[in-house]
């Protein structure tokens, strides 16, 4: 949602004087919080989608296994991660979390003799995970999940745009809004899971198959949660600025 405010038309025919003086208009450049570019993704598509598929299909023939290959294919998204860290000297919690289950897929594939289903399910545990932490989040006092998840996206680690972040829950239709998303979003993942968890199966999809599609599944649950936030936030930004606009414009004396 924008922190934008509206003005109300004034009737025609009539002069009104206004007894306080009118906001300043804002930077058109200032920072506005909203959902976070392609050209800001692009590199975690190739690195985390685009690279691995195309490394897995080089080494496999080259190894005894797919989980063999699935583990050289996920060394790169690991490699990306580090590198972002090193030169940024930031913590990224997302990398984090791949990081982990990356590390807990080879620990769980080796422990059992090297099995590639585990590997090709970890990512799509932890949305289904995270889906359900989710719709957990709701029912509780606090902000829902998906506030944090969108003030990392937008805000970053940058204090003041986390602060600018931090008033959009505070407008009139900020917390029914955030918590509608959070629900959208939770159902949205274990969805986005449970169909990549199915299509994982070897039974189902080829290793080289499934690495192909799984990304293209998630990409389109993930850009019809994306249109519905879009959508969904702009007309609770018009709801809410006409809220603000009734609320707060001064009062008017009619002229003789």
């Amino acid at each position: 949602m924008s922190l934008r405010t509206t003005g109300r038309a004034r009737p025609q025919g009539r002069s009104y004087i206004c007894p306080v003086e009118p906001a300043p208009s804002l930077d058109a450049n200032a920072y506005e919080p909203g959902v976070p570019s392609i050209r800001a993704l692009l590199p975690s598509i190739i690195f985390g989608a685009a690279i691995p598929l195309l490394v897995y299909n080089l080494v496999r023939h080259h190894v005894h296994s797919d989980a063999q290959a699935l583990i050289i294919a996920g060394l790169f998204p690991v490699a990306w991660i580090i590198f972002g860290f090193a030169r940024t000297r930031q913590i990224d919690l997302i990398g984090v979390v791949v990081l982990i289950g990356f590390a807990i897929g080879v620990i769980t594939s080796t422990a059992l003799g090297g099995n590639s289903y585990v590997l090709k399910a970890r990512d799509s545990a932890f949305t289904a995970v995270f889906g359900l932490f989710c719709l957990g989040s709701v029912f509780t006092e606090g902000r829902p999940a998906i506030f944090f998840v969108g003030r990392y996206l937008s805000a970053g680690n940058d204090p003041e745009k986390k602060a600018a972040y931090d008033e959009l829950h505070e407008l009139p239709t900020g917390q029914r809004t955030f918590r509608v998303l959070t629900v959208v979003w939770g159902v949205g993942l274990l969805v986005e899971a449970s169909a990549r968890l199915f299509l994982a199966d070897s039974a189902v999809l080829p290793t080289n198959v499934f690495l192909a599609v799984s990304p293209v599944v998630s990409g389109v649950c993930i850009a019809l949660m994306f249109a519905f936030t879009i959508v969904y936030e702009r007309r609770a930004r018009a709801r809410s600025d006409a809220i603000l606009a009734a609320a707060e414009a001064p009062p008017t004396i009619p002229l003789p």
